[in-house]
């Protein structure tokens, strides 16, 4: 009987306690919004987000490679390769594990937020003599562990591996082959290279890109947090600014079908307002995002509805005259009543050092 009523007793003042909590949460807590930014299906292709070239503490990043995954999908990342260097580690005083550590750890919770996370490693050697490499797609980090660069990137390409050349002009403030750059590309081992990085653009890399058949790509090449380096989601008016991402046409989303389009460089970079690649699929892309609509007809001129289905603003010039188109916007425009088609210069689009595509339509 005495048990029953201490059982008792005790229930009761924490019933008592429970109703005299006196603590609220301010602010309320709520969920992350993820923000993306949006693409429409292009000849047929879907289009993902991507980011092949970021970093964690497991080289010399200063995040754990969970938290790379997290902020990949808040903003609004479909791929994310993490590419932490083989050969500079400043913390492996205090990160245990083998050069596949921050993929193993961060591949289950990618799984959790739908996030692709691809297998990569960086191959870092001196900058303006041999270069920074990123080897996608590996098996496994450790082989790739040589002293001699060529052999640490045959060993990658030995595993299947898609290499694509690093940062051209980073430190050395300007795009030069060196003679192993040369070699590299000559042998098929590099087959993509940044046209962008961080907050760099090599308008000379995008012609490569052309005269050697590579495949574009633009990339965070994050160490830090994307918010504390780079202006990400920034909403100035209408305009959203997005990170720095390669996007990449595939047929199927999956590994096989990003590594298919690779191949086939259906890629585009693009970074802050701006779209880098080869011609047609920068055209591809405008034709798909931008639609003209006719509202009204009124002497010699037509009024027409230009709408923009993407989120990547575009300018360009009819003519003379100068256009903006933000994302997911439209503008009105007045054309002469017998044209029937229109040719559009665009101005933030890039497919050749000093070039941008003259796209047309019919109206």
């Amino acid at each position: 009987m005495r048990y029953l009523l201490s059982i008792f007793l005790i229930a009761t003042h924490l019933g008592l306690f429970a109703q005299n909590v006196n603590k609220q949460y301010v602010p309320e807590r709520k969920a992350a919004n993820r923000v993306e930014m949006a693409l429409p299906e292009v000849n047929g292709y879907t289009v993902l987000r991507c980011d092949f070239h970021s970093h964690t503490v497991f080289s010399d990043g200063l995040v754990w490679p969970t938290y790379r995954i997290g902020e990949a999908w808040i903003q609004g990342l479909d791929v994310l390769a993490i590419t932490d260097h083989i050969e500079y580690r400043p913390f492996k005083e205090y990160m245990g594990g083998d050069f596949n550590t921050s993929y193993e750890l961060a591949l289950p919770v990618a799984r959790d937020y739908g996030i692709m996370l691809i297998k990569g490693t960086e191959v870092t050697r001196k900058q303006g003599v041999i270069g920074h490499f990123n080897a996608l797609f590996i098996k496994d980090a450790n082989a790739i562990d040589k002293p001699d660069p060529e052999q640490a990137l045959q060993a990658a390409f030995d595993q299947g591996a898609f290499i694509m050349f690093n940062h051209p002009g980073w430190a050395v403030d300007t795009c030069l082959l060196t003679e192993f750059q040369q070699k590299m590309l000559d042998k098929g081992l590099v087959r993509g290279i940044e046209v962008f990085n961080h907050h760099e653009f090599y308008p000379r890399a995008l012609s490569w890109s052309r005269d050697r058949k590579l495949t574009v790509f633009a990339s965070s090449d994050i160490h830090a947090t994307i918010n504390d380096v780079m202006e990400t989601h920034v909403q100035q008016g209408a305009v959203k600014t997005f990170r720095p991402m390669t996007l990449v046409f595939v047929k199927e989303k999956s590994e096989e079908g990003v590594r298919e389009a690779l191949d086939n460089r259906r890629t585009l970079a693009y970074f802050y307002g701006n779209v880098a690649g080869e011609e047609r699929w920068l055209k591809s892309l405008f034709l798909a995002s931008v639609q003209w609509e006719k509202v009204s007809e009124r002497g010699k001129s037509i009024s027409y509805r230009v709408m923009n289905l993407s989120g990547i603003q575009y300018k360009f010039s009819i003519d003379a005259a100068e256009y903006i188109l933000d994302g997911g916007a439209s503008i009105q425009i007045s054309l002469p009543a017998g044209k029937r088609e229109v040719s559009m210069l665009v101005l933030n689009m890039h497919c050749y050092e000093g070039m941008h595509p003259e796209v047309s339509m019919v109206l």
